[in-house]
C-alpha cells in the first residue's frame, strides 16, 4: 500500500520510546509512528477528546490505568481471534468415536504427533 509522509513533534521521552520500540522490533521509527498515528485517527472523538483530558488533568496513576485497560482489550481481541481461527481449523469428524478415556487419550495423542 503505497503511503503518505507526515512530520510530527512529539517530546524527547516519546521519541526515545519510538527508537526504543523500533530497534526491538527491527523496524524503521516511521513504522512505528505511522501505526500509532492510524490507530489514534482511527478512534472516534469522545475517545481522542478522553484521552487528552486524561494526559491533561488525570495522574500518572491514572494515565498508567488507562493504558492498561486498552492493553486488555487489545491482547483480550487478539485471543478471540486466535480462538476462532483454532475452532475453525478444528477436525470434529472423529470426535463421535470417542466412547472411552482410552479413545479420547489415544486421539489427544495422535494429534500430537
Amino acid at each position: 500500500m503505497a503511503g503518505k509522509t507526515i512530520s510530527a513533534y512529539t517530546d524527547t521521552d516519546t521519541a526515545d520510546r519510538i527508537e526504543s520500540i523500533a530497534k526491538r522490533e527491527d523496524r524503521r521509527k516511521a513504522q512505528i509512528a505511522g501505526m500509532a498515528l492510524k490507530l489514534f485517527s482511527v478512534l472516534p472523538d469522545e475517545a481522542r477528546t478522553a484521552w487528552r483530558k486524561i494526559e491533561t488533568f488525570g495522574s500518572p496513576a491514572d494515565m498508567e490505568h488507562a493504558i492498561a485497560d486498552i492493553t486488555r482489550i487489545l491482547l483480550n481481541t487478539q485471543h478471540e481471534i486466535a480462538t476462532q481461527q483454532v475452532v475453525q481449523e478444528i477436525n470434529t469428524e472423529s470426535l463421535h468415536a470417542l466412547d472411552t478415556e482410552d479413545d479420547l487419550l489415544a486421539t489427544a495423542v495422535a494429534l500430537t504427533e
